[in-house]
């Protein structure tokens, strides 16, 4: 992969984390800004799985179930703090 394709990511990295600053900004509601905020972070993550992590060329299955699981984790963490099941 060339230097060009991780500059790209680099740039998309830092849009998202201005998107997430702003986020916090906006007169939404809390439970509203923290969903979009994580889902960015979420996206920002699997940017850097994919890329910076070279998941992306890797062919070995076991090996995405493995990185997959942090993921659902966090899902389900985040299902059950929406859900009011947990509290913090």
């Amino acid at each position: 992969m060339s230097y060009g394709k991780y500059f790209v990511i680099w740039i998309w990295l830092i849009v998202l984390l201005a998107a997430g600053t702003f986020i916090s900004t906006l007169p939404i509601s809390k439970t509203t800004a923290v969903g979009l905020i994580l889902f960015v972070s979420l996206i920002k993550a699997i940017l850097v799985a994919l890329f910076y992590m070279h998941l992306k060329f890797e062919r070995l299955v076991p090996l995405w179930i493995v990185a997959g699981f942090p993921f659902f984790l966090i899902g389900l963490a985040t299902l059950l703090v929406f859900a009011g099941i947990v509290s913090g």
